[in-house]
């Protein structure tokens, strides 16, 4: 009972205290002297050079800037390119997310589809891979501009006897990694529709096949793409 008193009590006694501080506070809101015309206009002015100072200060350039743009595209490619001192041609595309007109992040793959003849006897050469493709873009909007690809993948190589529908001797291929950066010219034909024309060098490691080496495999190449989607 006694507990129950005391805590009445207090209570109430804090309920006091709160209204003595408000009408307190609100009597000395009222009290203070209002402002002069002339701080008015120093503070406007202090406002006005704080925003001036703002505006002053450069903007950090990025790679993205403003709102998010996305679009997407894909390329029906051909590469022109010599192994083991042949010439071959490798068809494939790759294709993605198309960022802010700038950046595409997406995968394509490749695959040799002429018929090689290599340093063994009676056998040719099949090669091929696939992977990640970063291509940065540049004025994109232009007619013709340029664009800058990144290729790293992984793929296989090995020989084949012509004539045998592509059977593969289980101790005649190999695993390997790429890596073929490249740089191309582009023209845009249509809003929807863009050719290009470039070269890169690809680089090949891992490959393990006696009578195909790294250094086979590795090459320049040339490259003509046909892009289609949105810009």
């Amino acid at each position: 009972m006694i507990q129950k008193i005391f805590t009445s009590v207090g209570l109430l006694v804090a309920f006091v205290a709160a209204i003595v501080v408000l009408t307190l506070s609100a009597q000395a809101q009222s009290t203070a002297p209002a402002p002069s015309p002339a701080q008015n206009d120093q503070a406007t002015t202090q406002a006005s050079i704080q925003r001036a100072s703002s505006l002053d200060e450069p903007e950090a350039e990025a790679l993205f800037q403003g709102p998010l743009r996305s679009s997407g595209y894909g390329a029906l490619g051909f590469k022109f390119t010599p192994l083991q001192g042949n010439f071959g041609t490798m068809l494939g595309g790759y294709g993605g997310w198309f960022i802010n007109k700038t950046l595409l992040i997406g995968g394509g793959g490749y695959g040799l589809t002429s018929q090689l003849a290599s340093n063994q006897a009676g056998k040719n050469i099949s090669f091929g891979y696939g992977g990640i493709v970063l291509e940065y873009v540049g004025f994109s909007d232009k007619v013709f501009h340029y664009a800058v690809q990144g290729f790293v993948g992984w793929g296989g190589a090995g020989f084949y006897q012509p004539g045998r529908n592509f059977n593969f001797n289980r101790a005649e291929t190999t695993g390997l990694m790429v890596f073929e950066p490249s740089v191309l010219a582009e023209l845009n034909v249509s809003s929807f529709l863009r050719l290009s024309a470039g070269a890169g060098y690809r680089i090949v490691t891992g490959s393990q096949l006696e009578g195909l080496t790294n250094a086979d495999l590795s090459s320049y190449s040339i490259s003509l793409n046909i892009k289609f989607g949105s810009f």
